[in-house]
């Protein structure tokens, strides 16, 4: 059967709907291209090239909002969403009100889409992976294996079109690198990892990142243990960007209205320390996650979610935000065509403090710092807070780096630690972006965490 161009399809879809008896309905258009490639001992390990292309369909029939998608834009597929929305809807059980969206009158004009990253060819990507696998083997001879190493990009371009007007596109692209080398001493390994995220290749710095991550590997070697107890913790930027990832879903209104988050009824009270201000940015320059508008096109906008320690607001889409009486912040998340509409913050992160991280060692004076957790799958209960993760790190004596540790585990409880947090550092970085936003911490001082060795 003839395939249509998203025009041609989206007006037969709206007219069918309409008929169908839908009164108000939206189209959610995704286009998408990733590249990724991996190498291993100077051979390509893992090669993909991926195109996604689909139509997501959701209309409000009788009351409550149906979905469906599919991936091939014809004549057949039209009466297919229609009967399938339609189907959905009637079999919902869920009576929570769900609307489509009008639109709001300005949208912020941001640009996420380099132009001359699409001109990079795969040979170059390639390139330049093999490239760092190579400097690495051969930064230093303890550098004995390259657990990862890889290249990866991607581009895409949506488009949300409803009944009501709205008609909005957003397209981005980026490509990241990460480095994980195996580094022997004795019958001893140990690893570290480096990565990059930008639009722009020129920021893929191969040197830079063979440098930090066998430096840190090497740093690791001669690891001991500490004694089981409590100690004051410096969390490195990383380690800090990863537990506020882990947690990020305990700011989501949808998880607090069903009972999956501790911060129910506690928007306008103390959450976290005077030094925590956490902020959800979607308009940040560079950000990865930076987008206009959000899964329902409502106009996104930067939002202290923590201020000083006050909970400001919960992260809404229209729907938890009808529940709640309160104006959706613009985090509606529709991660793919085939998607419902669920919440996820955009550039999510800790506001950075004054002080740098040898300030903040100097400041605990003894403890330890730590530096890469292991297990936050697993170790970390996001609806409790409580964790218990492997980490490891080193030793601070008197202001200073003493030893480095591993195989220690560090335990405490989320929502707690937002109230330990004695200083902000100034060192804020970024993780690699994904699906559910990016996420940025500086280093972090905690009153106290307890460590098992």
């Amino acid at each position: 059967m003839k395939t249509m161009e998203f025009r041609e399809f989206k007006d037969k879809l709206f007219k069918a709907a309409r008929e169908a008896g839908f009164t108000d309905f939206e189209v959610y258009y995704a286009l998408g291209e990733s590249f990724k490639v991996t190498v291993y001992q100077k051979e390509i390990d893992n090669y993909s090239v991926n195109v996604t292309k689909g139509l997501g369909f959701r209309g409000i029939y009788n009351g409550r909002m149906g979905y469906a998608y599919t991936e091939i834009l014809d004549e057949e597929s039209v009466n297919l969403l229609v009967k399938n929305a339609k189907t959905n809807a009637i079999v919902k059980d869920n009576d929570d009100l769900e609307v489509i969206y009008r639109g709001d009158d300005k949208y912020i004009d941001i640009n996420c889409f380099n132009e001359e990253l699409p001109k990079v060819g795969e040979n170059e990507k390639i390139r330049l992976a093999l490239e760092m696998e190579t400097m690495a083997l051969e930064k230093d001879k303890r550098v004995k294996d390259i657990k990862y190493c890889g290249i990866q990009s991607f581009e895409g371009n949506i488009n949300i079109v409803n009944s009501k007007g709205l008609d909005l596109s957003h397209r981005a692209n980026g490509i990241y690198a990460v480095l994980i080398p195996v580094v022997q001493d004795g019958d001893r390994a140990t690893t570290s990892v480096a990565f990059k995220s930008s639009r722009n290749i020129n920021d893929i710095k191969v040197e830079d990142l063979v440098n930090e991550a066998v430096e840190k590997a090497l740093a690791y070697i001669g690891a001991g243990v500490v004694k089981t107890g409590k100690y004051k913790v410096v969390l490195n930027n990383e380690v800090a960007s990863d537990l506020l990832e882990t947690y990020a879903d305990i700011f989501s209104a949808d998880k607090v209205q069903k009972g999956m988050s501790l911060l129910k009824n506690k928007t306008g009270k103390i959450v976290g320390s005077k030094t925590l201000t956490i902020i959800d940015d979607p308009l940040l320059e560079n950000g990865m996650a930076s987008t206009p508008f959000d899964g329902e096109g409502v106009a996104c906008h930067t939002k202290e979610i923590v201020r000083e320690g006050q909970l400001v607001t919960l992260l809404h889409n229209l729907r938890t935000a009808l529940k709640d009486g309160v104006k959706s912040t613009g985090n509606a998340s529709r991660p793919s065509y085939s998607s419902t509409i669920d919440i996820s913050p955009t550039n999510f992160y800790v506001k950075a403090g004054e002080l740098d991280l040898e300030e903040l060692l100097r400041k605990m004076q003894n403890g330890l710092l730590i530096t890469e957790l292991q297990g936050l799958h697993s170790g970390a209960n996001t609806i409790s807070g409580d964790f218990s993760l492997a980490a490891k790190g080193f030793e601070i004596l008197n202001g200073e780096i003493s030893r480095p540790i591993e195989q220690i585990t560090i335990a405490g409880n989320f929502y707690q630690l937002m109230l330990d947090i004695e200083e902000v550092g100034n060192d804020i970085k970024f993780g690699i972006p994904s699906g559910g936003g990016c996420f940025g911490s500086p280093s972090l001082l905690i009153r106290e965490l307890s460590v098992a060795g």
